[in-house]
């Protein structure tokens, strides 16, 4: 059996009625979902590295300390307070750190154990009532070379919230190798002033001119996408899933780009224009409905913090009369413009408004995401004092959405990712919709005055880019 250390003991918040403040209304709803499907890991998020250099892990759980601490949300859980969910922070609260030696095996054994224990700390679901919602899972295969995985749920967290968290890693543990004196910057506020906030500002007139616009924009909308499924959609959602890793040719990246600035849009709205014709085309829809994160960290005091500031936009876009693809492009900037004006309506709030059709079988408004990140080249690889950090992919095995589609744009390169609902779908299916979009892509670009209609479908040698492996960002 493996060495293995594991300090990580889970805290009960102490009497809920004190020092607990009201959720945020984005976490009211992942609250909402998690008392519908207890037990889903589905809302854990993760990121993964590769460690190259003598790393230290008692380094590593002191800089985490430190960073709870001040770091309100990484002590904090939910509690019931007669059926309203309410956040408490708890003030000692273990480091949730565990260390799985691995060097006693084989080498050519280490790959097959350590994604195992990965894929265990990735899956494994958080009771939310208990501190922390956050766990470090490190694995040794040498004196020099370990595989680390930071899983927090999403209900304390966002993508910015991650890249807070290493951050601050980086910085403590070089301080504490070195011995030198880092300071990180006094936190003005903590998130549960934006929760409070949050509920104040949308119980007044600006609350009301966002749900006017959202129930104007949405009114009639579609209540599905009619994709073209391998399979029935079971009567209840499963969240198991799986994705397809993908690279755009780097013509076709700098094209799109070029597209972007001619038509004075951006990389999103080409991207997303691409993908709302593909679904036109492969569905017959003509009413799309797709949804896409926001950060909503639109004040100074919420740039340092940890916190699930992120909420979900609905970008409904009309692609009837088979439009040119130039003109689909207006209509997607517009929407887009639009939307992001009016991106502080909670889409807990806009459900609740809408009052849509309830399924357990799948979401509500949209069922397929659209993400354009734009990833620094600084997030690949990080330095912490002699050891290298870089990054894997993720190897989740769940999918909340029928489809999502996850753009990320490096300096060198834009890298897809398409994951997707196994109860619908089979891989062959994703690589054949992967390899439409980006013919579509292609063609649009060459092209952009041609109708939809008219753009290719037909295949391409893009298979070349498909990976399953945990391959670098």
């Amino acid at each position: 059996m493996p060495d293995r250390t594991d300090p990580t003991a889970t805290t009960a918040p102490g009497d809920p009625t004190a020092a607990s403040v009201p959720l945020s209304l984005t976490q009211e709803q992942l609250w909402v979902l998690d008392r519908l499907a207890p037990g889903n890991a589905s809302y854990n998020t993760t990121m993964m590295y590769r460690l190259d250099g003598p790393f230290e892990a008692d380094v590593l759980a002191r800089a985490l300390e430190q960073i709870m601490s001040r770091q309100q949300m990484l002590r904090t859980a939910i509690v019931d307070v007669d059926g309203v969910p309410r956040q408490t922070v708890a003030e000692d609260v273990a480091v949730p750190l565990t260390v799985t030696d691995l060097t006693h095996l084989p080498e050519d054994k280490h790959e097959t154990q350590a994604q195992e224990h990965l894929r265990q700390a990735v899956h494994r679901p958080f009771d939310l009532r208990r501190a922390p919602l956050f766990r470090v899972e490190l694995i040794r295969l040498g004196a020099e070379r370990h595989l680390m995985a930071l899983v927090i749920h999403h209900i304390v967290s966002d993508g910015w919230s991650l890249q807070v968290l290493l951050q601050e890693v980086a910085d403590l543990y070089a301080s504490l190798v070195t011995g030198t004196e880092v300071t990180l910057p006094p936190l003005p506020a903590q998130f549960a002033d934006y929760a409070r906030g949050q509920r104040e500002r949308l119980a007044g007139p600006r609350g009301r001119a966002l749900v006017e616009y959202w129930t104007k924009q949405l009114a009639g909308a579609p209540r599905g996408l009619g994709l073209p499924t391998d399979r029935p959609r079971p009567a209840e959602a499963s969240f198991r899933g799986d994705r397809l890793v993908f690279q755009v040719p780097p013509e076709l990246r700098g094209r799109l780009n070029t597209l972007a600035r001619q038509t004075r849009t951006s990389l999103f709205m080409v991207t997303l224009a691409g993908f709302k014709a593909m679904l036109s085309r492969i569905t017959g829809d003509e009413d799309l409905v797709v949804g896409t994160p926001v950060g909503n960290r639109d004040r100074p005091e919420w740039s340092a913090l940890v916190g699930y500031f992120a909420d979900t936009l609905v970008m409904r876009t009309d692609l009837s009369g088979d439009p040119a693809f130039a003109e689909l492009l207006t209509r997607v900037r517009t929407t887009a413009l639009g939307a992001f004006a009016h991106r502080d309506l909670p889409f807990r709030t806009l459900v609740e408004k809408l009052a849509p059709e309830r399924a357990v079988s799948r979401n509500p408004l949209f069922q397929v995401m659209f993400i354009l990140q734009n990833i620094p080249a600084r997030r690949r690889r990080l330095e912490l004092s002699g050891v290298t950090l870089t990054r894997l992919d993720d190897i989740r095995s769940t999918a909340i959405f029928d489809l999502r589609l996850d753009l990320f744009e490096f300096e060198d390169e834009l890298r897809g990712q398409l994951e997707y609902s196994t109860d619908l779908f089979d891989r062959p299916t994703i690589e054949r919709l992967v390899t439409q979009y980006l013919a579509l892509l292609t063609d649009a670009c060459s092209a952009p005055e041609r109708r939809l209609s008219e753009l290719s479908l037909g295949a391409t040698a893009f298979t070349d880019g498909f990976n399953d492996d945990l391959g670098e960002w």
